[in-house]
Order: structure tokens, then sequence, then C-alpha cells
């Protein structure tokens, strides 16, 4: 246990297979659970504990309660060259968007840009996880996804009405770090909210609302999350809530009401992915992007200020001291995993 943050380090491999075991023990076939696994035991090396393997025992029990199809058969609704719309049957979200990026990928290659959006799905985790499989590919890739509440203050406003939808991009580079841009609408995610709660800190002022709509630091008493910036953040929010609900054939989040039917009241995704060569010469592109990289790096700093980081850097440092030393996590977050296995009879290595 590392003494000044009472965190307990744990190995990712071993750690892997134990999360690719819980999703097997509630019905998830072997490959779709060692996907699930990676991509949230990787997003928790990045440091977005919110969106790692905390939120495995939140999908398990809607899987053993019949809110999540753990065995889906994705069916392609509408397709063209570059574009697709797929129905993912009440899939998990991981699932589905490795199938719909994976698809825009391939349709990008033959046509240098495709998009692919999803409905009847659930959430999906990190958006950087799918906007990052471009990479490998000498792609640009994105993804946003409808939120299943309606939680971010619109400009102006004292109680939630937009979605806190994320926004994810990755582009690639030659020998700098990729660019890897993950963010919320909304100051931060809500799941992040639930890490101010397991860590036991106050929310920035400014950040959220309570119940009356008065600001509260407070992460057990936050029901509004104010839009970054203001009304850029609110802009932000209702674009992607249209990329990532309307046009998948879902309402926005606001307009969600019980006569909603469940397949078009689930999340719905969008994805797109951007082939460089079909643009620029590949090699200058990436040796552009890393120009600019260092140029930005080496930006005459604040006071106070160590280094100036690009997006993604601060998730590939951590990833990389992660699989050196072990995931650094709050002994509340291993607790609900080890009620899990408990609850579904399966070992836990770390105790």
């Amino acid at each position: 246990m590392d003494q000044q943050t009472d965190k307990i380090s744990i190995q990712s491999k071993p750690f892997q297979a134990f999360i690719s075991t819980l999703y097997q023990r509630v019905g998830v076939p072997a490959e779709d659970a060692d996907n699930v696994a990676r991509m949230q035991v990787e997003t928790d090396e990045r440091g977005v504990y919110s969106h790692g393997t905390r939120a495995l025992p939140g999908y398990a029990h809607g899987i053993i309660t019949g809110e999540i199809n753990p065995k889906p058969i994705p069916h392609v609704l509408a397709e063209a060259p570059s574009t697709a719309l797929i129905n993912a049957d009440n899939s998990l979200g991981h699932i589905a968007g490795m199938h719909a990026m994976n698809m825009a990928i391939k349709k990008a290659d033959a046509t240098g840009f495709a998009a692919v959006a999803v409905r009847n799905s659930n959430h999906y985790g990190a958006g950087a996880c799918f906007a990052m499989m471009a990479l490998p590919e000498e792609m640009i890739g994105f993804t946003t996804t409808k939120t299943g509440g309606a939680s971010v203050v619109p400009h102006g406003g004292i109680s939630g009405v937009l979605g806190n939808h994320p926004i994810a991009y990755a582009i690639p580079t030659k020998v700098e770090p990729s660019i890897v841009l993950d963010m919320a609408c909304g100051w931060i995610a809500w799941g992040h909210v639930g890490t101010y709660v397991i860590e036991g800190k106050k929310l920035p002022f400014g950040w959220a609302l309570d119940a009356s709509g008065e600001p509260t630091q407070d992460p057990h008493l936050a029901r509004g999350m104010l839009p970054f910036g203001g009304y850029k953040g609110h802009g932000l929010a209702i674009v992607m809530s249209i990329l990532g609900g309307v046009l998948t054939g879902g309402p926005a989040a606001c307009n969600r009401t019980p006569e909603t039917t469940p397949e078009l009241a689930r999340r719905g995704h969008f994805f797109y992915a951007i082939k460089v060569k079909n643009f620029s010469p590949i090699d200058e592109f990436t040796e552009s992007v890393d120009e600019e990289i260092r140029t930005i790096r080496n930006a005459e700093r604040a006071d106070g200020v160590d280094r100036i980081y690009l997006p993604g850097e601060i998730e590939l440092l951590n990833q990389k001291m992660a699989r050196r030393d072990g995931i650094p996590l709050h002994p509340k977050h291993l607790k609900a995993l080890e009620d899990l296995a408990d609850e579904l009879d399966v070992e836990v290595f770390w105790k």
C-alpha cells in the first residue's frame, strides 16, 4: 500500500484476467470479456479510474437483472460505403463501440473518411479507448456518446437539462506521444464525482449545483454539473447530443419520456475515422504534428509551472508508471470488486 495515498498497487496482467473472469461469470463470452477487461484495465492504468474497472459492478448487476444483454447479436440497420447505423442489441457499450469503430476504420481505409453510429447500447466507458483504435492504422479517430441522463446545466440555467457527453479525439504522431483528447462537456464527467466521493475530496467551487440550484462543493449533494467554459461547453453538449443521440434515431437526453421505447432510450454512440494519407502524406503530417507538440511544450511557462502537457500526455505517463509499479487503486474501489467477486464465487488474487 502507498502510505501517502492509501492506494493499493495492483499488477495489470492478473487484474485483467480477474476482471475478465467476473464478466464471464455473469454470462459474457470469453472473447468479449477479455476485450472489455483490457479496455477497463488500460483506463485504470491511464489514471481515469471513474471510467475503468470501478464501473464493473454496475455493469455486472445490469446483466444479472436483465438490463444489459451479455450475448448480443448486433445488426446493421443502414449502410453506405462510408457510413453505417448499427443496432447493438442492448450490448455492453464497450463491445458495441469496438464493433462500430472497427467498421469505421475499415470503411475509412477504402473511402478516406467513414462514420458509424450506434443505437440500443449502454455505457461504453472512456471514449479515448475507441478514438485510439484509429492510431495504429494511421488515422484520426473520434467518438462521442449520448449519456444516460440530463445532468448538465445549460448556460444561464439552474438544473440539469443537457447530457454530459464526451468528446474524444486521437491523432497520430511520428515520435511524440499521440494527441489524445478525452473530455466531458461539463467540468468533469459524473464518474469523476464518484471518485471525489470515494476519496473524500471536495469539488472545486463553481463546478456543480445542488438540488436547489445553489453552488456546492460536496460531491454527495451535486445534482447539476455546470458546462465548462460557460456557453462554449453548453454549445458542445448540444452538438454531441445530436451526434450521439438524435442522429442514431433516439431523443436527446432531455426529451426522453416514459413512452420512449427502450431501444431508443438506451445509449447511442457516434464514431468516425479519417485516413490521413487521403489528405496529406503520413510522414509530413506526423512530423508537422510533432513539431507543433514541441513548440507548445517549449512555450514560455507561467511562474510555478514546471511543464506544459499535451492532451493525453499525463495519462500516458500514468500508464507507464502503472505498468512498471502497479495500478494505484483506492481501497473502496477494490472493496466493490471484492464484494462482486464474493457474490460470483471468484477468488480475489490480491487478498
